[in-house]
């Protein structure tokens, strides 16, 4: 009765292992367990060199270790040199995934030194269970997306000092030429791109599709070299333009307070190639964090005079999309802009603000909102790219959206107030020239743009013209605040509400900070508010307005 499989191959293991001890290696091994050999590499369908090197680390794993060029030497009692004359034939176990290649702690970071090899647990649980052999080779990448998380994943293993260098650029490479019939890495590899450069645009290609606009430059270098030295100069020669991914124009630096912060972001020349190779990026709604949407936005009843009313009314009809699309395919009919543009001023705490949000929420439109101070860069030259940035996204990003979104500048005083002389400082150039960039971008605008500012006295006059509407909001009449507290405060009466009207000359916002003070003096106390302590707050809140400290002169 012909044995078992299994103790066949276990058996010829065996022996495999037995004759390899201090046998240095020497061609006469291979001649005395030729037999063995043939058997196994039949079965492992791998060549008898493979066979022989399955067997050393099947059985070395049995004993409990794991496997690097150091154990291997001590089992053959060979020189270093001896193994590393096998290394083909090992990387190929590896690649066929017969082994699990894991990193030691080996202080000495060079090719293969520290490597630890353990077979396969498919592999081993079939010899033992007498079944056939599982299907190893790796399976290919199924999609663009998984080729460069796969990448990445080789990036982590440099940046957790797994693999060096040298390694992290073999496994590219491999990976490159395993996967040129992506039409994408084809492109990439034509691009005549060194390994390193090559691993970083695909490094900054996969953080910007999983939603990183920008990343991180020192983390991405150390996932590239293994030296600091090099990754100092490597950064180095970014930061100043000369690196040939800044130079073709396919990374850009993001602006930092300091070296190690530095951030790099893909430039339009690489998003335009990613887009035609069909890569859907990031500018979806859920990814960007200044994106307001509608249902986010909770719904509040705004109380104006007659004439605000009027004003945000018609603004409201104007956004209605089904009256929007009619009235920009009249105005482009007419060769007229097709834009809207709205300038909310007045008072501060009189609602402006909201009112773009409840504008947004009942036209069902994304909100794009700009934080003015983000635009106003330390470092000279990047506030003009930022604020062109921000129309350029935006123009990306509505051609995603079912209705076009709004674009938002709220406190605007800052970029749209009176020119300043050139002549004054170079911070007044910038600041002209961001003005310029606005202006120009305005004059084409086919979106939606609202600003809101409380200094329309101190706004330039080439801003007059862009503004489509203009509507003013001033402090509210006794009527409105009567409202306004009944709204905030529904147990008082209309007496009483009208009191505090007349009694207290308050915005919605200072009414608002109010209610805040009477909740909380709710809660710690454990009892309603009465209207004299109502009373008590609103001469509090009116006298430290009045006795404001003055700076200056």
């Amino acid at each position: 009765m012909e044995k078992p499989k299994k103790l066949k191959v276990l058996k010829s293991i065996g022996r495999v292992y037995e004759a390899a001890k201090g046998s240095k290696l020497e061609a006469g091994l291979f001649e005395n367990i030729d037999t063995e050999l043939k058997e196994l590499a039949a079965y492992f369908n791998t060549t008898e060199k493979q066979a022989f090197f399955l067997s050393i680390v099947f059985t070395m794993n049995y004993k409990g270790d794991t496997v690097d060029i150091k154990d291997l030497v001590d089992l053959f009692d060979c020189n270093p040199i001896s193994v590393l004359e096998h290394s083909d034939d090992i990387d190929l176990l590896f690649k066929r995934n017969f082994f699990i290649k894991m990193k030691s702690n080996h202080p000495v970071k060079i090719a293969r030194s520290n490597d630890q090899l353990i077979i396969h647990k498919s592999l081993s649980e079939a010899i033992l269970k007498d079944q056939p052999l599982p299907y190893l080779e790796k399976e290919k990448p199924a999609t663009l997306v998984d080729v460069l998380e796969k990448i990445y994943n080789i990036g982590e293993q440099r940046y957790n000092e797994e693999i060096s260098t040298v390694e992290l650029f073999e496994e590219l490479n491999n990976v490159i030429e395993a996967n040129l019939d992506f039409p994408l890495i084809k492109r990439l590899k034509n691009m005549g791109l060194d390994l390193g450069d090559t691993f970083l645009l695909m490094y900054v290609i996969w953080k910007t599709i999983i939603g990183n606009e920008c990343t991180d430059l020192g983390v991405a270098v150390k996932g590239i070299y293994d030296i600091s030295s090099v990754r100092l100069y490597y950064t180095q020669s970014i930061m100043a333009g000369n690196n040939p991914l800044i130079k073709m124009n396919f990374l850009e630096i993001e602006e930092a307070r300091f070296f190690d912060d530095t951030r790099i972001k893909l430039c339009d020349t690489t998003l335009d190639i990613l887009k035609e190779e069909g890569i859907k990026l990031f500018a979806s709604k859920k990814k960007k964090n200044n994106i307001i949407e509608p249902q986010n936005i909770n719904s509040k009843v705004l109380y104006f005079n007659k004439e605000e009313q009027q004003q945000m009314e018609m603004l409201k009809q104007i956004l209605n999309d089904t009256r929007l699309k009619e009235i920009q395919l009249k105005m482009h009919s007419k060769s007229l802009p097709t834009g809207i543009t709205a300038l909310l001023h007045g008072f501060p705490g009189t609602g402006k603000t909201e009112s773009v949000l409840q504008i947004a929420k009942e036209a069902n439109r994304d909100i794009v909102k700009v934080d003015i101070s983000q635009t106003k860069s330390m470092w000279f030259g990047e506030s003009e790219k930022i604020i062109k940035r921000i129309f350029t996204d935006y123009n990306e990003y509505a051609k995603e959206c079912k209705t076009i979104p709004i674009l938002f500048f709220n406190e605007a005083d800052a970029i749209i107030s009176k020119r300043k002389d050139i002549t004054d400082s170079n911070v007044a150039q910038v600041e002209n020239t961001i003005q310029n960039i606005i202006l120009e971008e305005l004059e084409n605008f086919k979106g939606i743009f609202i600003a809101t500012t409380n200094m329309l006295d101190n706004i330039d006059a080439a801003f007059e013209r862009r503004f489509l509407f203009k509507l003013q909001f001033k402090k509210p009449s006794i009527a409105v605040k009567a409202k306004i507290w009944h709204s905030k405060l529904p147990f008082l009466s209309e007496k009483e509400c009208y009191e505090l009207a007349k009694r207290f000359d308050f915005s919605g916002g200072q009414i608002d900070n109010i209610v805040r003070k009477i909740d909380m003096q709710e809660i710690i106390k454990g009892v309603p508010i009465g209207f004299i302590e109502i009373i008590g707050f609103c001469e509090n809140e009116n006298f430290s307005l009045k006795h404001r400290t003055k700076i200056g002169f």
